[in-house]
Formats: structure tokens, C-alpha cells, sequence
């Protein structure tokens, strides 16, 4: 099917009459081209396909949550998704295990608490992320709470913006740790200069899958009221210049790539009608661990936030219900999902605070995460998502079990288990990427992953290194085990994992990783490169 040409006979916003009339004839009346624009409304066929299930990604800008939309989305979870409620690295939350005669009910109850699952998917401005602790966070630069608001309200249900040549991401963030990765979202705003001079640089091109590129500087500052009207300008760039022939050249990467910063930057002034500041690109130190992970103060020293880490982003119906049931009890009326897969609580009074955390003990959610499980995160993989190889959640809670045992560290890792080639894990990104593939083993296919290592973002960009170690699945935790204990006791000063990766050849980190755990049987690799996330 060429999507392409569906588009052009009908635009993704107006599959949503369809889905209802859908939802009374059954999924197999649904016919390829109106199951190709469901994504629109974030709805995807899960694996296994022919069993009629479904995925619905809720859109959730900036992660913002009431208490009240919490217990919606745990409601809806446990009354048609089997409980189902997962969490992704764009703040989304998406549920599984869904008929089609239950999107009606699905869609119209999120509406009416103000929630949406429109433009969650498809060849359009997808869920806007932000800093999660916007608007609380002590240290932050800027409170972008407003701008991404007013960013979402602009390309919700936009028609000028309904067909681009691919998904588009934006990210948008005040945070002086950049937790939201401007280096790899299609557009990235950041805040630079001091509380009481701020102006955003904007980064633009970047991108992951199976071709990844970092953004780029675009070499200007705007002002904050200019963001919305910047973001239409680039996203008018990528609609009529994107590349509609082939899909896996089809991300704005790939035209920043052709044409260059000056060329583009340029195109998008002539859309705006004016000169943008420009400004070199300055050398900007960012912390390497990004993430809020840990119970802090706010704005208001009477208040704290509080992170919920949730392993992998999976949990559950029951499990959201309760932590909107605390947050209620505490007196807070905001929460937020984060880019990292887990939950943020805001507004906790600091006389509450012990009540909650016995609370979140007794019904074992955690609020100090080890090392391992803090920056850990995980793709959909082979139980619902019909182009993963491996499975994941299940492996990196495994993996995280062993490595609490086995090892301490004092330094942040970003370790992900991601299901195929196509990084929505984000593996290339991280300091240990593990890319999910199968091999045969006689007359069998077992999975195994591939490890990348020494990825990372900020003061050295670099994407992992594959070093040509293909690990069998149940090997993970103890070959990263003994690479994390060579890394301790080896490293020079404070080095951090990624610098030691790069002053190692792949030869000695394969040694590192032990031989017993490595696969041998890397000549039988079953190859499905060929797959593209959408």
C-alpha cells in the first residue's frame, strides 16, 4: 500500500466516522487504507494481528495529568485493556488488548475529561514533550508550561499540518538539564542565559530508527512568544519539501541532511517573513544524568515532587488508579509522565510527604531507585508490537534484577532494551544499547541481543558503538555485570562510562562483556533491518 496515495484521497483527521462505524461492524470490515490512517487517532493493530487487538496511544502534552484524568485512564484501562497501561518515552500513555467495539466508549470518555488520543500516530505533529517538573523545578531556566500548551493547540486537528511527509517530533523545555534530548527530536527548543535573560536556541533535524542523526544548531535565539509561530514555519518546511517518494528517507533529518542548516533556516525565514537573531552556537555544559529521579523541592519550599519510577514504563490499570488515589489524598491536583517512562507527583505538601512515601511503600511503588532501574527503559517489543524481535519488558526487569545484586555504582547509566533495529528504546542514545534480534540455533530461533555501547548526548555526542556481540537473552545480566564491574574498578578518575567506552576498542569490550556469555553463532543472525518504526 502507498500511503502516500491513501493520504491524498483522505486525510487522517477524517477516519474518526469511520473508526465508529468500525466499532459496529468489527475489525474485519475494517478495510488496509482506514486501518493505515487509524493512527491518526492513535490506534495500531497489535501483534498478534489476526486476533483483532488493538493499541491506543493517548496524547498527553508535556505529560500534565489531573488526579481525575488518572482515574479515566485507569478506569478505561481495567474495563477494555486487560489493565493495560504503558508508558513511552514521548510522556504518551498507551493501552492494549482492545476491541474495536470499544472505541467509541474509549474515545468519547477521554473526551469528556479532556483528553485525546488525536495525532498520538501518524504522518503528523505527534505528542509535544516537556520538562516534567515545568513550572516547579528550582533550577529550571524558564517554565514552558504555557508554551507547549499553546504549541499543542496550534497542531491539534490542524489540517495544514493533518498530512506531513512523516511523523514529526517537537520537544520544548525550560530545564537547564535539556531531560527532554533536543538532540534527537525533529525540532528541539531549549532554554540558555540566566533566570532574568532567557531566550531558547532551536536544534532541528534529529532523529533515531534505523538511520540516526543528531539535530543541529540552527544558529539563532528566539523569544518565547515567538515558538508557536517558529514551529509552524519549520513544520510548512517539512510539508512541502519532505521527501514523499521514499517513507525511509522521509524525516526532516534527512532534508536538513540535503540542504544544510543555512539553506533551511533560510526557507523558514522566507515562511516567517523576517530575519531570525542570530547567534553562534555556544559551549554549553549539560549534566550527563538528566532525569529527575528523586524527591526534591519545588518553586515553593513548602511543596516537593515526587518521582515514581516505573521499570520499563509498564504498568497498570490498578496501579495508576492507587497513585491518583495518593495524590488526591495529599492534597495535589497535578501529575506528570515523563520522557524516562515513569510518574511524577507535583505539589506534595512536605507535612504529607511521610504519609506518602509509607503509602507508596506498603503498595510497592518506589520512589529511590538503584542506579540500574532509574535510567532504564524498554520498547513496546514482541508481546503487542507486530515489528519487534525480542521481547523487552519482561528482559529488563530481569536485567535490572541482577545488576541491583551484582553491582554498585555512583555514576548514572542509561541502559535500554529495545526490540529491533528501528530505537524506540532510544538504544542508540544511551551508554549500553541492547538491540533485540534472533539467531538459529539448529532447528530453532533464539533471541539474543546485540549490544551497542558508549552512546550518550550533551558534552560528547556520540551514538553507541556496535561492537559485534550478539548476547543470548538470558546472558544480558551477567555479561553487563562484569562490564560494569571492569568499568568501576578500571576507570580513570571520574570518568564516565561513555569516555571509558570510547578510549576502548570493540575488541577489549567485547572482553570486558566475558567470553561464556557471548554468542558465537553470530554467522546465523536472522535479519529484519528492513522493518521501519512508524
Amino acid at each position: 500500500m502507498n500511503i502516500e496515495e491513501v493520504k491524498k484521497r483522505k486525510d487522517g483527521l477524517d477516519v474518526l466516522a469511520d473508526i465508529y462505524r468500525y466499532a459496529t461492524l468489527g475489525d474485519k470490515s475494517v478495510s488496509p487504507e482506514d486501518e493505515a490512517l487509524f493512527r491518526w487517532y492513535g490506534i495500531y493493530t497489535q501483534r498478534p494481528a489476526e486476533d483483532g487487538f488493538f493499541m491506543v496511544r493517548l496524547r498527553i502534552p508535556g505529560g500534565t495529568l489531573t488526579p481525575n484524568q488518572l482515574h479515566t485512564i485507569a478506569d478505561l484501562s481495567n474495563k477494555y485493556a486487560r489493565g493495560s497501561a504503558d508508558i513511552t518515552v514521548r510522556q504518551n500513555i498507551q493501552f492494549h488488548w482492545v476491541r474495536i467495539e470499544s472505541l467509541p466508549e474509549i474515545l468519547n470518555t477521554l473526551q469528556s475529561v479532556g483528553l485525546s488520543t488525536t495525532e498520538a500516530c501518524g504522518d503528523c505533529v505527534r505528542n509535544i514533550i516537556s520538562c516534567p517538573v515545568s513550572g516547579v523545578d528550582q533550577n529550571e531556566l524558564f517554565d514552558t508550561s504555557e508554551i507547549i500548551n499553546n504549541v499543542n493547540k496550534f497542531f491539534l486537528g490542524n489540517r495544514e499540518f493533518s498530512n506531513l511527509p512523516r511523523k514529526f517530533k517537537i520537544a520544548i523545555t525550560g530545564c537547564h538539564l535539556h531531560c527532554i534530548y533536543p538532540e534527537i527530536n525533529d525540532i528541539g527548543i531549549f532554554a540558555v542565559g540566566t533566570k532574568n535573560n532567557i531566550a531558547f536556541r532551536v536544534r532541528v533535524g534529529g532523529g533515531l530508527s534505523t538511520m540516526p542523526r543528531f539535530s543541529k544548531d540552527l544558529g539563532v535565539l528566539l523569544d518565547p512568544d515567538e515558538i508557536v509561530e517558529v514551529c509552524g514555519a519549520m513544520a510548512e518546511v517539512f510539508r512541502d519539501e519532505g521527501n514523499r517518494t521514499n517513507r525511509k528517507r522521509a524525516r526532516l533529518k534527512f532534508l536538513i541532511e540535503q540542504w544544510e542548516i543555512p539553506r533551511f533556516r533560510q526557507e523558514v525565514e522566507n515562511r516567517l517573513g523576517r530575519k531570525f537573531i542570530y547567534s553562534p552556537q555556544p559551549e554549553n555544559y549539560v549534566p550527563q544524568d538528566r532525569s529527575h529521579s528523586f524527591i526534591n523541592n519545588q518553586h515553593n519550599p513548602d511543596l516537593s515532587y515526587v518521582p515514581i519510577s516505573v521499570l520499563g514504563g509498564r504498568t497498570s490499570g490498578d496501579e495508576l488508579k492507587r497513585l491518583a488515589e495518593l495524590t488526591e489524598q495529599c492534597g495535589s491536583s497535578r501529575i506528570r509522565t515523563t520522557n524516562t517512562q515513569s510518574i511524577i507527583l507535583l505539589d506534595i505538601p512536605n507535612q504529607r510527604l511521610e504519609f506518602l512515601k509509607q503509602k507508596l511503600d506498603s503498595k510497592g511503588f518506589n520512589y529511590a531507585p538503584s542506579w540500574s532501574r532509574k535510567s532504564m527503559i524498554a520498547c513496546t517489543g514482541t508481546q503487542f508490537c507486530k515489528l519487534a524481535i525480542a521481547e523487552t519488558k519482561t528482559r529488563a526487569a530481569i536485567i535490572n534484577d541482577y545488576l541491583e545484586q551484582n553491582v554498585e555504582l555512583d555514576t548514572p547509566l542509561r541502559i535500554s532494551v529495545t526490540g529491533c533495529p528501528n530505537s524506540c528504546g532510544q538504544h542508540h542514545i544511551c551508554d549500553v544499547g541492547l538491540e533485540g534480534a534472533l539467531v538459529h540455533i539448529g532447528e530453532t530461533k533464539q533471541e539474543v541481543f546485540q549490544v551497542f555501547l558508549g552512546g550518550g548526548v550533551g558534552k560528547q555526542e556520540s551514538f553507541g558503538k556496535r561492537i559485534g556481540v550478539r548476547i543470548k537473552a538470558n546472558k544480558v545480566g551477567e555479561s553487563l555485570a562484569q562490564l560494569f564491574n571492569h568499568y568501576k574498578e578500571n576507570r580513570i578518575q571520574d570518568e564516565t562510562f561513555q569516555e571509558f567506552c570510547l578510549r576502548h576498542t570493540s575488541q577489549q569490550l567485547k572482553g570486558f562483556l566475558g567470553n561464556s556469555a557471548i554468542s558465537a553463532i553470530s554467522d546465523n543472525f536472522v535479519n529484519k533491518t528492513n522493518l521501519a518504526a512508524d
